[in-house]
């Protein structure tokens, strides 16, 4: 029934809460997204809202109360959901159920506990702007995420553009609410308690490093742009006559403490796989498609053709060609190549985060007007790294042009881009 509730009692210091495991379907009967949040109620004095002999349940609003969800995070879980056959949720749905809304409430002996709601819980849920009774108190982005994701694919099935797409969204929509939540419910905590709950899940939670998701990745036996990435990274790093031969820091490699290792693992994958991804969202959702499925390039990217054809060796010759011609032709006046970590007594730019990014963004560029069989020619990068040897990249000067920060990714790059002539 809609209205029932299974769930099992545990008791972790002193405190109680109930356990469950529910289907989304099951869970869209008792909870869904609101930006308003009770904080109490107040008792009908109109007879006309009376039924049952009981007063009807008004709750009380504070409107300055609001709780306003992130919509690019929303459609981020709604990608996840659709996109991903093995999309999944395994922390736990936060709900609190207030006392007003509990018709029964039966317990036996080992703790398994049935609640039965007032049918004002559903009811209301089903108008437009009803009142949310349980109130989500951590989780509110999946649970949004999942009206939204499930909001799209009930458009989609009604408009299809094509009889395979009906079938395989229906599909998707049905395993959708077949996903089973875990939920932890407290009955009738106080605004305080809820506001204490929803910190302690947060405060304590540690998001998982760059680098460290990457390498996951690299574990997989699917075949996904990001696991392309990070294999050419490490093909890269592992190349003995590679420009980025050990120059880039590896999840799980030993390394001396102070030791100059200017590259990240995360760095070098985003650099590459958002030339064959748009941005992160998109990753995400092609990680899920067949190489075929990316011929179309709207947007130009420069590796996206290779890893639709499965021809990444040509993105490896690529980086490997650009940064060899930025080693031999950009050199110190004592001859040395300004990528080298011995050309100077101090660290220049070309040697940094900072360069890297912006010499990347030119390799952009250039791969633009580039002919395919140019494309991994070291001499054709060189014709345009020799215009842009004039730059001061030791930084000599007292004030200085490009401090190692975030900021001067772009003013290097413009540097670089007006001095080569593209």
């Amino acid at each position: 029934m809609d209205n029932i509730i299974k769930a099992k009692k545990v008791v972790q210091n002193n405190q109680e809460f109930l356990l469950g495991v529910f289907k989304i379907s099951q869970v869209r009967t008792f909870t869904k997204f609101t930006e308003r949040l009770i904080v109490g109620y107040k008792d009908a004095e109109d007879e006309d809202k009376v039924f049952d002999d009981q007063k009807q349940i008004i709750p009380d609003y504070n409107p300055q109360i609001q709780r306003k969800s992130n919509n690019a995070k929303v459609e981020r879980i709604a990608d996840f959901l659709i996109t991903d056959p093995t999309a999944m949720f395994p922390t736990n749905i936060v709900i609190a159920i207030p006392q007003q809304v509990i018709e029964e409430k039966f317990e036996d002996e080992e703790g398994n506990t049935t609640i039965t709601l007032n049918s004002i819980v559903k009811e209301q849920l089903e108008k437009e702007n009803g009142d949310v009774f349980l109130t989500i108190i951590d989780g509110q982005h999946r649970i949004k995420g999942i009206e939204r994701a499930i909001e799209r694919l009930n458009y989609s099935i009604k408009n299809p553009d094509e009889i395979s797409e009906l079938e395989k969204n229906k599909a998707i929509l049905e395993r959708l609410l077949n996903l089973e939540l875990i939920v932890t419910f407290f009955i009738d905590p106080i605004l305080e308690y809820q506001a204490m709950i929803f910190s302690t899940i947060n405060k304590t939670q540690t998001k998982v490093p760059e680098n460290l998701v990457f390498s996951l990745f690299g574990l997989t036996k699917d075949d996904t742009p990001q696991k392309t990435s990070l294999e050419v990274v490490l093909a890269l790093n592992g190349l003995e006559k590679s420009p980025f031969y050990n120059r880039i820091k590896l999840v799980g490699g030993n390394y001396m403490r102070g030791e100059n290792i200017p590259l990240s693992q995360a760095t070098m994958v985003k650099s590459i796989l958002f030339n064959i991804c748009k941005n992160q969202r998109e990753a995400e959702i092609e990680r899920n498609k067949e190489r075929s499925n990316l011929k179309n390039n709207p947007n130009n990217l420069p590796f996206r053709n290779y890893y639709a054809s499965n021809n990444d060796k040509m993105i490896i010759r690529i980086m490997y060609s650009f940064f060899s011609a930025v080693r031999e032709t950009l050199k110190h006046s004592n001859d040395k190549p300004f990528w080298d970590f011995d050309s100077t007594p101090e660290t220049n730019v070309l040697q940094t985060n900072v360069g890297y990014q912006a010499l990347m963004k030119l390799l952009v560029d250039i791969l633009k007007v580039a002919k395919e069989d140019d494309k991994d020619k070291k001499a054709f990068y060189s014709k345009y790294l020799e215009k842009v040897r004039t730059l001061d990249f030791i930084d000599s000067g007292d004030e200085k042009r490009y401090p190692f920060t975030s900021k001067s990714i772009k003013l290097l790059y413009n540097d670089l881009k007006a001095k080569a002539e593209l």
